[in-house]
């Protein structure tokens, strides 16, 4: 079967000629790729980016138009584009056999409708927060309606998250995750060590508002109040339009020497980062099931996260793999981060709990799981066609 994923990342081509996005995107492509005889992946064209990797070599790649300005002024620019954006989007999804879209977003949800219309099996999967929550658009509350209504049948339809209960009929849950077996296998992190001194904490993801970062940067100059010495370190990797925020706060806080900004990393990079991390602390105020998470507990580095979306189900209880704390807490997450850092835990243990979890939600799994639901849902045998990381 042909695959048609659609999505609105943007993607340039490096000196070699390959077409490559930031972020764990090229690996989950790679993924869904090897469950189909061919794919073709529609993305915005956008200038280059730090920390890219190629995405599926296997893969056709064509570019849309990127729409410009954001929040509203986006909007009103693809519903100026609108009759190029269907033209476009229209010509690659009557081709196809499936229709792979990634959710939330404004062309993936016009891809979506395109889709129905033009009666092509698809594989929808909602990558925000399910639950809705003071960072959840209008966008996201019409994409999860839409997505209720036609989830069934040809319409494979996927939430990020983890509950005991699925999320809607016919709608059923899934991690998140970037990190391959090949990956597992190819790193040794040090589970033996005890916690650094200082203590080094760590945050991967987009900058931006709904990742709690002010909180985290003025909880950070919160610990350094009595011993500066021994206060712990913070490096965030990633980008976003709240970089230059942040970095002003960091200055007004006079905290430069204790939180680093690092821009977006490769893989590679990425992972020496966590290999000499303690905690990864990601305080968002919306989330689903992070990549991140099981990025960092590949490296045997357990977490303290808002307790939001799956964090409940990947943390355990605290002290199992991490410590959760109410989103937007900040009295909560200073007494956390204290509790953790200086607290007598068995940090081995909690390495090796973190490593096992990690290394049972691997990108081969998820997509062995996508394709037992397309299997069930078809009437069609879907299993991986090839490698997805030869």
């Amino acid at each position: 079967m042909k695959l048609c994923a659609i999505s609105f990342r943007e993607t340039w081509q490096d000196a070699e000629g390959r077409w490559c996005t930031a972020g764990g995107f090229p690996l989950q492509m790679a993924a869904v790729g090897s469950l189909f005889s061919s794919m073709e992946l529609v993305l915005l064209r956008g200038g280059p980016e730090r920390g890219g990797l190629p995405l599926p070599a296997h893969a056709r790649v064509v570019t849309l138009r990127r729409p410009t300005g954001q929040d509203l002024r986006r909007k009103m620019d693809v519903l100026l584009w609108l009759p190029y954006y269907v033209t476009m989007l229209s010509r690659h999804i009557r081709r196809a056999d499936v229709v792979h879209v990634p959710l939330p977003g404004d062309i993936p949800l016009l891809a979506l409708a395109l889709a129905l219309l033009w009666r092509k099996r698809v594989v929808a999967r909602y990558g925000g927060s399910w639950r809705t929550n003071s960072q959840t658009t209008g966008v996201e509350k019409l994409t999860r309606w839409v997505l209720r209504r036609c989830a069934g049948g040809r319409n494979v339809v996927l939430a990020t998250g983890h509950e005991s209960l699925p999320p809607a009929p016919g709608i059923r849950w899934i991690f998140a995750t970037a990190v391959s077996r090949r990956e597992l296998d190819a790193v040794a992190p040090d589970l033996d060590r005890p916690i650094g001194r200082p203590p080094r904490l760590v945050f991967v993801g987009r900058l931006s508002p709904e990742k709690g970062l002010a909180l985290l940067v003025r909880t950070m100059a919160a610990l350094a109040d009595q011993d500066r010495s021994a206060a712990p370190r913070l490096t965030l990797i990633g980008d976003g339009p709240d970089r230059e925020r942040l970095e002003a706060l960091v200055r007004e806080l006079g905290c430069g020497e204790l939180v680093e900004l690092t821009g977006q990393l490769d893989r590679a990079a990425l992972g020496a980062r966590l290999a000499e991390a303690d905690l990864c602390v990601q305080p968002s105020l919306t989330e689903g099931f992070s990549k991140a998470w099981l990025d960092a507990m590949a490296y045997g580095v357990p977490l303290v996260a808002s307790e939001i979306g799956a964090a409940r189900a990947v943390t355990g209880s605290d002290g199992d793999r991490g410590w959760l704390v109410p989103a937007g807490d900040a009295a909560a997450l200073l007494a956390t981060l204290r509790a953790a850092l200086a607290g007598d835990h068995d940090w081995p243990a909690m390495r090796r709990r973190c490593r096992s979890y990690a290394e049972s939600h691997t990108l081969e799994r998820w997509a062995d799981e996508i394709g037992q639901h397309c299997t069930e849902q078809w009437a069609t045998p879907v299993a991986p066609l090839r490698p997805a990381f030869p």
